[in-house]
């Protein structure tokens, strides 16, 4: 097996659905995502009519990686302006900072080839 190889199979092992839990002013905001790749985030940023805007950044990546837990996409891309008016800096930052996956969290293999529900991994309850 080449190392190209071994790196797509640890890739796929990644691929997990991941629940996030993100208090926002008082207020719990659930959202599901996959892992953020390279590729989504040059995405993201080069889709930004300004590349250095960190603030339009982190809302196209939020737009793009926030799922229901289902793994369908909670926001069209017309969300992006809409929230680029009204989403102070301090709360997208949240949001994109919970798109780092933490190994604890709760997640749920994917299967694209089974039309089974996923299992749900994540802490057992008696750790």
């Amino acid at each position: 097996m080449s190392h190209l190889d071994r790196l797509l199979k640890v890739a796929a092992r990644k691929n997990k659905l991941t629940k996030k839990v993100v208090e926002l002013d008082g207020e719990d905001f659930t959202f599901w995502h996959k892992p953020l790749t390279i590729g989504e985030y040059t995405e993201a940023k080069e889709a930004s009519k300004n590349p250095e805007d960190g603030l339009e950044n982190a809302i196209r990546l939020f737009v793009a990686k926030a799922l229901d837990e289902s793994g369908n996409r909670q926001y069209q891309s017309d969300a992006i302006p809409v929230l680029k008016k009204v989403l102070p800096m301090d709360l997208a930052a949240k949001l994109v900072g919970a798109l780092q996956v933490d190994e604890e969290e709760e997640s749920v293999e994917l299967d694209m080839k089974s039309d089974q529900e996923p299992a749900k991994k994540g802490k057992s309850a008696s750790s």
